[in-house]
């Protein structure tokens, strides 16, 4: 008896981007099933960054489609995107680094909500933001690391915290770019591990740029453009 395949959570079809006369995107058609991990590779300057900012919005393609679940998402902003469950983590650290790790991740989940100008509001005294915030943390293993102020958090503790982050916004897919920067071989391993769990656990697929050759994978950019 034959088992039918999952629906793609994220398809795109035909993707193109330019700047002048350099082609960043190629015609570029993909698909993102629940539970896997793919991994984009390539020089710097390829596009892959350029390709993750197309597919969460903050660039919008020349020409193309995506879809993301089940719904066409190719003209919408990225915080409308977010609000669906597309959630992204930056190549360079984009953390408010004079507060506390929880504050970070409070913050996220309060923006996702919708909440994100309650100025007058104290975070800190909403009892459902902090519990969503605390068990995103101990997700990837800061649970004990809730208080420390960002400044004082090593550089791999830091990119946990932005996964942390990205997580308090319960993505259905979650778009990584360059994760693994400046981290060592030990912290690299335990970032795999990390993508790994959640992605076996969430049955939330994840899209990483670029990646370990121990995921199991890939979308290969080469000449200069993402093809």
């Amino acid at each position: 008896m034959s088992s039918s395949l999952p629906d793609p959570l994220l398809r795109v079809d035909n993707l193109v981007r330019r700047y002048g006369g350099i082609t960043a995107t190629d015609n570029l058609s993909m698909e993102v099933v629940p539970g896997e991990l793919h991994a984009i590779i390539g020089p710097n300057g390829a596009g892959k960054t350029t390709l993750i900012s197309q597919l969460t919005g903050q660039v919008m393609p020349n020409s193309g489609t995506i879809h993301f679940a089940g719904r066409d998402v190719t003209g919408l902003p990225s915080y409308k995107r977010s609000r669906l469950g597309l959630a992204r983590s930056f190549q360079i650290t984009s953390l408010l680094k004079d507060f506390s790790a929880i504050d970070n991740v409070a913050l996220a989940a309060q923006a996702h909500d919708g909440h994100s100008f309650r100025f007058w509001g104290n975070a800190r005294k909403e009892t459902r933001l902090r519990e969503t915030a605390h068990a995103a943390l101990e997700r990837v293993g800061l649970g004990k690391r809730a208080d420390i102020v960002v400044s004082q958090l090593s550089h791999g503790e830091q990119r946990e915290l932005e996964l942390a982050v990205a997580l308090a916004t319960k993505p259905q897919l979650l778009l990584l770019d360059e994760p693994m920067a400046g981290l060592g071989v030990t912290e690299s391993a335990r970032m795999v591990a990390l993508w790994r769990r959640f992605s076996s656990k969430t049955r939330s697929p994840a899209l990483t740029s670029p990646a370990s050759t121990k995921l199991r994978k890939g979308c290969l950019l080469y000449t200069s453009r993402c093809v």
